[in-house]
Order: structure tokens, then sequence, then C-alpha cells
């Protein structure tokens, strides 16, 4: 047995999209926690497929390709095997662990991969790679932010942005989520990005629910999100140094083990 294990009934609340919270839900039920999976993610293609059909036409234009996330990997290869195989692929630069995974699945791996995995790290990593004469293309969400790009084009580099899908809050995410912060039913929550959080806080104001959240723990998956919650006043008493869910949860077993200790 784990010698850090998590409070037994301890809840935890997954606001990962649906499908990829599999993984954070068997970890917490192997730590002895117990899972409530309110997705706080949606991802949905862009409303119009126009501008990705006519740049996935022009592949052959482009150097390197960029993928921020797992997403990304599955919406453009999506839309690229339903019609523009012919198109040959550039080099191909990632973001994460689970990013790689999603590439490797479909039996390409990324000529490019920093070692920490944020945005600026890869940044400051990806573009010595560079030349002037280059064209890059990143695929990307509708709110990932604009970090890549503006250091690729600082340095004189090329640099069109694709967005291949887009992000929203799920239906009836609202009223779960708005319920089991009502019924104080939720210990911590986890945050693995800062759209999870900027969702978890919309649903917060709408429904007023401010002073039901201040007891919560609060675990962010990495600076970014961590820098997020603390904007909107959340105090983060977890973020690990390795940014995977694996790690949320092992330094939040290892966190509350020395509270309890204390």
């Amino acid at each position: 047995m784990p010698e850090n294990r998590l409070p037994k009934g301890y809840r935890i609340l997954v606001t990962r999209e649906k499908k990829q919270a599999s993984g954070l839900v068997r970890k917490i039920e192997a730590n002895g926690g117990v899972p409530l999976a309110v997705p706080l993610l949606e991802f949905v293609p862009p409303d119009s497929l126009e501008v990705i059909q006519e740049t996935l036409m022009m592949l052959d234009e482009f150097n390197w390709l960029i993928f921020t996330s797992q997403n990304g990997v599955d919406f453009f290869f999506s839309q690229y095997e339903a019609g523009a195989r012919e198109s040959k692929l550039p080099k191909i630069a990632v973001i994460g662990n689970q990013t790689k995974k999603a590439l490797l699945s479909r039996g390409l791996q990324p000529d490019f991969m920093p070692d920490k995995f944020v945005a600026e790290e890869f940044a400051r990593q990806f573009v010595p790679h560079l030349k002037a004469s280059d064209q890059v293309l990143i695929a990307k969400g509708n709110l990932a932010r604009p970090v890549i790009a503006e250091a690729i084009r600082a340095a004189g580099t090329a640099c069109e942005e694709l967005t291949v899908y887009q992000t929203k809050l799920p239906d009836k995410s609202g009223e779960l989520l708005a319920g089991l912060l009502k019924q104080q039913q939720i210990d911590a929550v986890t945050f693995t990005s800062s759209s999870t959080v900027h969702h978890f806080m919309k649903i917060v104001k709408v429904n007023s629910l401010q002073n039901d959240v201040r007891n919560i723990m609060i675990v962010c998956i990495g600076p970014i999100a961590k820098h997020t919650a603390e904007q909107y006043g959340l105090t983060v008493h977890v973020c690990p140094d390795i940014y995977t869910s694996d790690a949320m949860i092992d330094q939040l077993s290892a966190h509350l083990q020395s509270v309890r200790n204390l």
C-alpha cells in the first residue's frame, strides 16, 4: 500500500472533458478517493471548416507543424485524414506527453518536444531551431494563448495559427456543479487548464457560491492554471513540478498526509 493515500471517502472534483477524464478518475480511486466527474470542458469543431481545409491543401508550404495539446492532434487529423492526405506533413513539434501519445498513436514521431510543458519554455527551446525562411503552422484551440506564435514572429519567422477546435462549457455541468457546491459535497477540485478554472468560476459567480469554495482544496496541474486560479482570488494548495494528472494526485495525497501529521 502506498505511504501517501487520500483520506477514505475524500471527494475530488474532476473537471476534465468527459472522454479524457478516465485516467484521473482511476488514479483517484486507486488512491482511496472518490472522484466526482463534472466535465467543465467540451471540445467541438469550429463553426466553419473552410479555413482548415484550405490550409491543409497548402501543408507543403510549411516547414513545421506545432501541436500544443492532444485535442489539437485529434481535431487536426480528423480533417487531414478526411481529405488532404496527399499533402505531405512537415516536421512536427509538440508540448506534453499526452500530445506526444496522440501523435504516436497515428504512427508519427515528434521532431521536437521541450523538457518542460509550458508555452514559454517551448518557445525558448524551439525558436533556435528555426531559420528565417521557415514557415510554421500552429494547430490550436480557440482559447489557446498566443505565446508561441508571438515568440516565433518576434524571431523573424513566419507563423500561422489554425483553430482546429473550440472549447465550450457543457450544458448540464453548471447545474451539476452548483448542486455539489451548495451541498458541500466537494473536498478538492482539480484544474487541468486555465479553461477549467474560467468555467468553474463562471458557475460559482452566476450562482453566488463564492463562500462555498473557501474551504475546498485547490489543485492545479501546472503554473499556468495556478496563475489563472490565483487571479480569481483562489488559494492554490497543490501544484506539482511534473505537469501530469498522476503527479497532481500524488502531491495532493502527500500534502494531506503532511497536514494530518502536524
